[in-house]
């Protein structure tokens, strides 16, 4: 695995993370999503969610996921001067049935319109 991060929100306490595998393209050649990492910081550690894809995750033994999991916490969270605690919730959820709602394709004549877009990754 080839991991490649890519921060999609960050406020003062938290950032959300999309996991990439740059190892495995999909059918356009692009690194394909294996997860992604919510981090929520507070004065006595950090606290968060790993959502890692299912077929990613069953690749993983609980040693390797354990590995996997201190590493990504690692590289975010000492460099952050941030206390050593943490708890980390760890989701391996199948994305038969993910969807992402949003309203970013919305007519600009209609502002309360909104639309629903699922994403495969």
């Amino acid at each position: 695995m080839n991991l490649k991060l890519k921060r999609l929100v960050r406020t003062h306490s938290s950032e959300q993370y999309a996991l990439f595998d740059l190892a495995q393209t999909d059918v356009e050649d692009q690194p394909i999503t294996i997860g992604k990492l919510d981090l929520h910081y507070t004065g006595e550690g950090t606290y968060g969610t790993i959502l890692l894809w299912d077929m990613a995750s069953q690749r993983m033994n609980p040693e390797r996921r354990r590995m996997f999991v201190h590493a990504l916490l690692s590289e975010l969270v000492l460099p952050m001067g941030l206390p050593n605690e943490f708890v980390i919730e760890f989701f391996a959820p199948t994305l038969d049935e993910y969807e992402v709602f949003h309203n970013l394709d919305a007519d600009a004549d209609d502002p309360g319109a909104a639309s629903a877009q699922a994403d495969p990754r």
